[in-house]
């Protein structure tokens, strides 16, 4: 029998909106401009001005955590009582990156903030969330039954053996593809100019659809031509910014201590939206993405363009080292689209590569067949030659 409070995260208010940014990313309401003094100016660090930019996010913050039930017995509490909690898991990971996972669960539940720790599958799933709220990704335990996400994904697991830091650079592994980032080639310039979604829809067929889950950024379904757009662009900004005047080489370990995602990793997903998918200095595709804001849910952040304050002066133009594969997969699919529908699986209509062998086995078969034909001729008329050899027609002399 279920006792604990139910839903206890249901109801969040702006000022619990303020200190989870304060957790996620630091902010400093003594340092930036603050809520009980602002409406909204123009200060790089205005909060309030902060938060309605992040009004996407924090809608999903939302949702997810307004369904969160504990699930636990008499005698037993929930790992959240309140969005405080929320906040202190969320501290705890950020200062302990390089423990491995079953060390640090036992450490922050072992914690005099806990009268009596919760039960073990309460702990894990409160390990589970803080990761997604950090970083946008589905974690589960090991050991523990996975579970099917949006669009038929599974949650990734995270072992008891691996540290955060071990699990982040696991599930994002940089590959270079010379062909994406090879900016002195033709190749590489006629594929990051080829890849705005406007010339995937209208050549490829491809939709497009908003993922909460960075992993799947720029993952096609073959079948369906869906597209994956983790679309959370002032998400992403804000993790620029606790890495905008990190050394060059800094770290995983030392990014997720500042409670931000690897600098490179952040710059590809977001550029990779407002650069190479939606350009904003085209008009068609600002009109596209203007569409999908207000159709499909997607982050209206993602229309509005920053330089300075998440990027510095060297990254104007990045290499895809994270995401160069799946942008290489998109190029493949507007230069050799699959047929999708009947029709287009009848005629495979649209593949250049496809048109140019249909047309050589019909040439190829047409030669055949006019071969076939004059040989069949030509035999005819020497069968009528020998037929009048062998049998002249005599004429009368009268």
């Amino acid at each position: 029998m279920f006792t604990a409070t139910p839903f206890p995260l249901a109801k969040v208010t702006e000022g619990q909106l303020q200190l989870l940014g304060e957790g996620l990313w630091c902010w400093s309401p003594e340092k930036d401009c603050n809520t009980l003094n602002c409406s909204g100016c123009e200060e790089e660090g205005c909060i309030p001005r902060r938060l309605k930019r992040l009004s996407c996010f924090f809608g999903h913050y939302k949702q997810i955590t307004s369904s969160y039930e504990p699930q636990v017995i008499a005698g037993e509490h929930g790992a959240f009582k309140s969005h405080d909690d929320v906040v202190w898991v969320i501290r705890q990971l950020k200062s302990q990156p390089d423990i491995p996972r079953g060390e640090l669960v036992t450490q922050i539940f072992a914690s005099t903030r806990f009268s009596k720790p919760p039960p073990p599958s309460e702990q894990q799933l409160a390990i589970n969330f803080a990761v997604h709220i950090m970083f946008m990704v589905n974690c589960t335990a090991q050991r523990q039954r996975f579970g099917l996400l949006e669009h038929g994904m599974q949650k990734v697991e995270w072992r008891d053996d691996f540290t955060l830091a071990q699990f982040i650079g696991d599930i994002f592994q940089m590959t270079d593809h010379p062909s994406i980032n090879d900016t002195d080639t033709v190749i590489s310039q006629t594929m990051r100019t080829s890849l705005m979604a406007r010339k995937l829809k209208k050549v490829a067929g491809l939709k497009f659809r908003p993922t909460d889950d960075l992993r799947n950024h720029l993952k096609l379904d073959e079948k369906t031509g869906m597209v994956d757009v983790f679309h959370h662009t002032a998400f992403l900004k804000e993790h620029l910014r606790l890495t905008k005047n990190a050394p060059a080489d800094i770290s995983i370990t030392e990014c997720l201590r500042r409670g931000a995602l690897p600098r490179q990793l952040a710059l590809e997903a977001l550029d990779s939206i407002q650069k190479i998918l939606f350009p904003l200095s085209d008009t068609k595709s600002y009109s596209l993405l203007r569409s999908l804001t207000s159709t499909a849910s997607f982050d209206p952040d993602c229309l509005r363009f920053e330089s300075t304050s998440v990027r510095n002066p060297h990254e104007k133009d990045i290499q895809y080292l994270y995401f160069g594969s799946r942008l290489a997969d998109l190029f493949e699919e507007l230069e050799n689209p699959r047929p999708r529908s009947w029709v287009e699986k009848f005629l495979e209509r649209k593949s250049r590569a496809r048109h140019v062998m249909m047309t050589t086995v019909i040439g190829v078969a047409v030669a055949i067949f006019l071969g076939v034909a004059s040989l069949g001729v030509g035999a005819y008329q020497a069968w009528v030659g020998y037929q009048q050899w062998r049998h002249p027609i005599s004429t009368g002399s009268g």
